[in-house]
């Protein structure tokens, strides 16, 4: 299945899935926009692993094998960037040429005293998108962290950062197993967050405090959370995000498990919108 082929079919209905470099990060980026291509992803999410992928990097020969979707910002190492606002705005720089990245993930800066000092910035943002020079096109969004278990009488964590998402123009990435590890239900969490604020949806199973496994290996309730979705008419990005010590070692087998992962996923979120057609129909 070629790029023009992916791209017509995945265009007729959402959401779209994306597959996440960070997957198989440790194989050249190239080869993962293949892999992710002959295994009938409309995309990938592009890890800003090194301040080598800019402008200058020759990316648009990966974005010709498989489309640069969405990026997803640095979390960690910033003082390469020159600093965590640096690093967002070579993160945008970068989604400002390629011509299909209309979309940043993002991790909210820290708590901790430090970050809170390098990063009053943040605190003062009213709208991100003008202050990180972003086209028109791109959007922005935060990713829900892993949340210890607070206080009874504390705030809830996911509204809370809903109403910082709102306060700095941008949406929100669900993280499905970030909200697992967290001991947080996931499906009454993403009942909470409306379909205007869900820019992205990070995908992967967990158990106890292990993250990022393949569906159907943790505890999580993958295909009602995808049925959810569906019902909903929710229709911009999952982004599949694995571990590499998810896949086997050879190529034709890694396809094969994300072509199985990939078909799964659009089997739940289709009976999901079966579901809600026929509950539109009913007298």
């Amino acid at each position: 299945m070629n790029k023009d082929m992916v791209a017509e079919t995945s265009a007729l209905v959402g959401p779209h899935i994306l597959l996440s470099a960070g997957c198989l990060f440790h194989l050249p980026l190239k080869l993962i926009a293949r892999i992710g291509r002959d295994a009938g992803f409309v995309g990938m999410e592009l890890i800003m692993n090194s301040p080598k992928l800019n402008p200058q990097a020759g990316l648009e020969k990966i974005d010709e094998v498989l489309s640069i979707r969405s990026l997803h910002a640095p979390f960690r190492d910033w003082a390469d960037w020159g600093g965590h606002l640096g690093s967002w705005k070579a993160t945008t720089a970068l989604a400002n040429t390629l011509p299909d990245a209309d979309h940043i993930t993002m991790h909210p800066p820290g708590t901790k005293l430090a970050n809170m000092i390098s990063n009053r910035w943040f605190e003062k943002a009213c709208d991100l998108p003008l202050l990180l020079d972003a086209k028109g096109r791109i959007q922005f969004s935060l990713e829900n962290m892993p949340w210890p278990e607070g206080s009874p009488f504390s705030r809830d964590p996911l509204e809370k950062l809903m109403d910082q998402c709102r306060d700095k123009n941008v949406g929100l990435t669900y993280d499905v197993c970030h909200m697992g590890v967290s001991g947080r239900n996931v499906l009454e969490g993403i009942d909470k967050v409306p379909n205007d604020l869900l820019y992205n949806v990070h995908f992967s199973d967990a158990v106890g405090f292990t993250e990022h496994l393949t569906p159907g290996v943790g505890a999580l309730p993958l295909d009602d959370f995808l049925q959810r979705l569906g019902k909903r008419g929710y229709d911009r990005y999952i982004t599949l995000e694995l571990e590499p010590a998810a896949f086997p070692d050879d190529l034709d087998e890694t396809i094969e498990l994300l072509v199985n992962i990939r078909e799964s996923m659009e089997d739940q979120l289709a009976q999901g919108q079966r579901d809600m057609d026929h509950a539109t129909k009913l007298p």
